[in-house]
This record gives C-alpha cells, structure tokens and sequence, in this order.
C-alpha cells in the first residue's frame, strides 16, 4: 500500500478481486449496522425470569430504614424484583388474592396477623428467609427463655411469676425492702420486672433502699415522628 494510505482488511476467500474490493469497501457505518442486527436478534431472545422476594409486615417494619437499606440492596441485583405487601392488602384480603412470590421475608409486629402470613405461606409454598412458626414463640417471653436454654447460651438467672389461680404453686411472691422472693427463689435488689408478653413494653427496675428504693418504668426510645403524633 502507498505511504499513508489506509490499511485495507479483507474478510474471506481471496479469490476474486472484485469481490474483495467490495468487502473492503464496507464502511462503518456498515459495520455498525450489522452489529445492531445481531445485538437485535439478541434482544429478541426471551428475558430471564424475574425471582420475587415478597415482603409481608406492617408498613412501620416495612418501611423502615434497615429494612430499606435491605431493600435497596437486594434491588441491585439483575434478576431480583421486590414486592412489598402492602398493609391494606395483608390487614383486608384473603391470602388468595395476594400477590405470589418465589421467596417470602415476613415478620411479626403488634397488629401483623401472623395466622394470615402462614397460611398464605403454606398456600404460595415460597422459600421462606425467617421461620413463621418460630414466631408465635418468640412473642411469648417464657419460651424465648426456654429455646435459649435449649440452646445452651447463657441467660441471667429469672424466675416466672405465674398469676394462674389453678397453678397457685407459680404464684408464691415475698417482697422485703432490698428483695424478693419468687416460688422460693431469691432476688436481691436491683432486678427488672418484665411481662410475659414480648409486645408489653411495661419494663420495671426495682431499687434497694441504699439506692432511694421505688420503682421506675424504662421507656423504649420514640422516633420524632411518633412523638409528634
């Protein structure tokens, strides 16, 4: 080729020049085109299918920022989408009617109707991230004692008031100034009161007389929003 001139490239045979002149005749522009044509018939491919992650809690749970941060994550990836549940549909529908998903996330909360996210879970049958029959027990403070027990890991030393008339050998409880006694078992001042119920938030720490004696309720910390309400 001449100095300077553009090199020319030749695709297939090199018998006839006529036929090599016009391949190398191809421009760019050219080039360009049948590229799309291929990136076209790629795009006519079916699309991958779509895994769905359902979310079913209350919108304070699901709307929350951990959750959010969570969300967001999981929307990065290529083949996820998410569906959140909303409140209305799990407080209102039948579990027929809501949506299906390939993967559940759900969680009790006060007011989550828990019996509704089983059966729409034994319904659907999608994998589930957290167990939902674990979570009739995790809102019973007894047994989330006696799973960890079970468990092996180490808890403070409690006892269980029990205040059932037919069970009265549960229900013995001696108070002194800096103790108290509960079915026998002592408990030096200070110790904390907390109800069976893990949705009751009425904790209460009782104080020896050398620290003022009484009583004080702790309080859960409240976000400005709802302290606005």
């Amino acid at each position: 080729a001449a100095a300077g001139a553009a090199p020319r490239f030749f695709v297939g045979s090199r018998d006839g020049e006529a036929e090599r002149r016009a391949r190398a005749a191809l421009s760019m522009d050219d080039l360009d085109f049948f590229e799309d044509d291929e990136g076209g018939e790629e795009a006519q491919s079916p699309p991958e299918r779509q895994i769905v992650v359902g979310i079913c809690a209350m919108t304070k749970k699901s709307k929350s920022k951990p959750m959010t941060q969570i969300l967001e994550r999981l929307c990065k990836f290529e083949y996820l989408t998410v569906q959140i549940l909303g409140e209305d549909v799990i407080l209102n529908e039948p579990v027929e009617n809501w949506p299906p998903c390939d993967c559940l996330i759900s969680f009790h909360s006060k007011g989550f109707p828990l019996d509704k996210a089983v059966a729409y879970a034994r319904l659907r049958n999608p994998f589930l991230i957290n167990d939902l029959d674990m979570q009739y027990y995790i809102q019973d403070r007894r047994e989330v004692y006696r799973i960890l027990q079970e468990e092996g890991i180490d808890l403070p030393r409690y006892a269980v008031l029990n205040r059932d008339p037919d069970k009265p050998d549960e229900c013995n409880l001696v108070e002194g100034e800096d103790h108290v006694v509960v079915n026998g078992a002592v408990f030096p001042k200070p110790f904390v009161e907390k109800p069976v119920s893990a949705e009751d938030h009425n904790v209460y720490i009782y104080y020896p007389t050398s620290a003022g004696g009484g009583s004080q309720r702790l309080f859960r910390k409240v976000s400005r929003a709802r302290r606005q309400e």
